[in-house]
C-alpha cells in the first residue's frame, strides 16, 4: 500500500508540476476602418436573424424553412461538427489513466516425458501430473503529460470542434443568401419572359401591318423582311428566357434538397415584393457578426495549439503502469490474500535522434499557423471589402432603376409617336424600327435593374452576416 501512495504522489506531483510548450496567442492585428465610405442610414443596426422575411414573400420564407432540414451541404455541416465533436473525445482520452482486466483457465498434463494443455478435459491419466492454473489482472497505464503534449493536442481539438460550428452557420448564411437570390432571379426572368413576350405581340402586330402594306404596294419587301427577323430575334429571346427559367428553378430545387422534376414556385412577378432598407454598424463589430472571421479565428489558435503538441514531442515522456492480480490452482482459493501478486513500473523514455523529424513537424506546424494568420487577415479585409461594395450597390442599383424606368417609358413614348406617324405616312420604316429597337431594350434593362435591388440587398445582408450575432454557437469550449 506504501508503494501505491507513493506512486500516486509522483504522478500529482508530476501532473502539477508539467509544464506548456503551447506559445502565448496573440490574436493577429488588423487596420479597422472607422466608418465606411458609401453613406448610409441607421448606422449602428444590424439586420435580424430572420431577414428573409423582411422581403414579405410567404414562398420565400416556406422555401428557406425547407431547406434548413433539407439542403445537402447543411447536413454535411452538420456531419462534420459530429466528426469534430468525435475527434475531441478521442484526442481528449490521452489525459486520463487507461484500465483493462483479462482472465485465464490453464489446464497442464505432463509425464513420461510429455508435456500437454488442455483447457477442456478433467480426467488424469496413472503416472502423469495434472496442474490447473487460474488467474484475473486488472492493469492501468497512465501517460504523465510532462510538457504538455496531450493537453495542447486535447484543446486543438477542442477548438476545431468550435470552428465547424461557425463553419456550419456560414455554409447556412450562404444557402438563405442563394435561395432567395434563387427565388428572386426567377420571378424577374417570369417578368422578363411576360415583358418578352408583349413585345413580340407588338413586333408581330408591325409585321402584320408591313404585309398588308406590301399587298397594296405601299412598302417593300425588304422592309417586310427586316421586320420578320425581328419577330424571329424577338421569339429566340423568348425561348432563352424560358430555358434560364427553367434552369434557376432546377438550381432552386437543388438548394431545397428536393428533386428538380415536377419542382415549381407559385410567385409569378417581383411587383409587390418589399425592398428593405439595410444599414450596417460599425466596421469593427462586423469582426465578431461573421461566422466565417470566426472561423478563420479559430482555425488559428487550434494551430497555435499544433505548435506547442510539436514542441512538446521533442523532450521526455513518462508512462505508469501498474498490474494488479490473482493467481490460484482453484477458483475457490482465486481471492485468498495469499495469491493477490502487483506490479508497478515507470519508464523514461527520450527522443534522441530521428534524422530531424520532430524538428521538422515543428517547423512545419508554425508555417502552418503564419499561412493561417494570412488567412486571417485576408478574410478580413474581403469581409471589408464584401460589406462595402454591397453597401454601394443598394445604393446604385436603386438610382439604376430609376433611370431605367425613365428610359423605358421615353422609349415608349416614343415608339407610339412613331408609330403613328408611320401610319400616317411622315416617317419611314426604318424609323419605326430603332423606335421598336429601342423599346425591347428599354423593357429588359428596367426588369434586370428591379432584380439588381434586390440582389444588392441580399448580398449586403450576407456580407454583415446575415444577422448572426454568436447566440446560436455555445460559448469556447475548453477542457474541464
Amino acid at each position: 500500500m506504501p508503494a501505491f501512495r507513493l506512486t500516486a504522489t509522483a504522478v500529482l506531483a508530476l501532473s502539477l508540476g508539467a509544464c506548456s510548450m503551447v506559445p502565448d496567442y496573440f490574436k493577429p492585428a488588423v487596420e479597422t476602418p472607422k466608418a465606411w465610405d458609401s453613406r448610409q442610414d441607421g448606422a449602428g443596426l444590424w439586420p435580424d436573424a430572420g431577414w428573409w422575411h423582411s422581403f414579405g414573400s410567404a414562398e420565400l420564407n416556406a422555401l428557406i424553412t425547407e431547406a434548413q432540414a433539407g439542403n445537402t451541404d447543411l447536413r454535411a455541416a452538420v456531419a462534420r461538427i459530429r466528426q469534430a465533436e468525435a475527434q475531441a473525445k478521442i484526442s481528449g482520452a490521452a489525459l486520463y489513466p487507461t484500465l483493462g482486466s483479462d482472465g485465464s483457465a490453464t489446464r497442464s498434463r505432463t509425464g513420461r516425458g510429455t508435456s500437454t494443455t488442455n483447457t477442456t478435459s478433467s480426467s488424469a491419466t496413472s503416472g502423469q501430473v495434472i496442474r490447473n492454473s487460474f488467474a484475473g489482472n486488472l492493469t492501468a497505464g497512465y501517460q504523465v503529460d510532462l510538457f504538455g503534449a496531450n493537453s495542447a493536442t486535447a484543446d486543438a481539438a477542442l477548438t476545431r470542434l468550435e470552428s465547424s460550428r461557425f463553419d456550419r452557420e456560414t455554409v447556412a448564411i450562404t444557402l438563405y443568401a442563394d435561395i432567395a437570390t434563387g427565388y428572386f432571379q426567377v420571378l424577374s426572368l417570369r417578368d422578363r419572359i411576360r415583358l418578352a413576350n408583349d413585345t413580340l405581340r407588338v413586333a408581330e402586330g408591325v409585321l402584320e401591318l408591313l404585309e398588308s402594306q406590301r399587298r397594296l404596294g405601299v412598302t417593300t419587301d425588304y422592309e417586310v423582311a427586316q421586320q420578320r427577323s425581328s419577330v424571329a430575334t424577338q421569339r429566340a429571346t423568348v425561348a432563352a428566357l424560358e430555358q434560364s427559367e427553367r434552369q434557376a428553378l432546377d438550381a432552386l430545387a437543388v438548394l431545397i434538397g428536393r428533386n428538380p422534376q415536377g419542382f415549381r414556385v407559385a410567385g409569378n412577378t417581383l411587383a409587390g415584393l418589399n425592398l428593405p432598407p439595410v444599414a450596417a454598424g460599425l466596421p469593427s463589430e462586423l469582426l465578431l457578426r461573421r461566422p466565417d472571421l470566426r472561423k478563420a479565428e479559430s482555425d488559428l489558435r487550434a494551430a497555435n495549439f499544433d505548435i506547442g503538441a510539436a514542441r512538446a514531442a521533442r523532450f521526455p515522456s513518462l508512462d505508469l503502469t501498474a498490474r494488479a492480480g490473482t493467481q490460484s490452482g482453484t477458483t475457490a482459493a482465486l481471492f485468498e490474500p495469499n495469491t493477490m501478486i502487483y506490479s508497478i513500473a515507470a519508464s523514461l523514455t527520450a527522443p534522441i535522434f530521428q534524422g530531424g523529424k520532430l524538428e521538422g513537424q515543428e517547423e512545419l506546424a508554425r508555417a502552418q499557423s503564419q499561412e493561417l494568420v494570412e488567412s486571417y487577415r485576408g478574410a478580413i479585409l474581403s469581409a471589408f471589402r464584401d460589406t462595402e461594395d454591397a453597401l454601394g450597390a443598394t445604393l446604385n442599383t436603386g438610382r439604376q432603376y430609376g433611370f431605367a424606368s425613365e428610359a423605358f417609358n421615353q422609349a415608349n413614348d416614343a415608339y407610339r409617336i412613331v408609330e403613328a406617324r408611320y401610319r400616317a405616312g411622315t416617317v419611314g420604316f426604318l424609323d419605326l424600327l430603332d423606335a421598336q429597337r429601342s423599346v425591347f431594350s428599354a423593357n429588359d434593362a428596367m426588369v434586370q435593374a428591379g432584380l439588381s435591388r434586390f440582389t444588392a440587398s441580399v448580398d449586403l445582408y450576407k456580407a454583415l452576416g446575415g444577422g448572426w450575432d454568436g447566440s446560436t454557437v455555445p460559448p469556447i469550449i475548453t477542457r474541464p
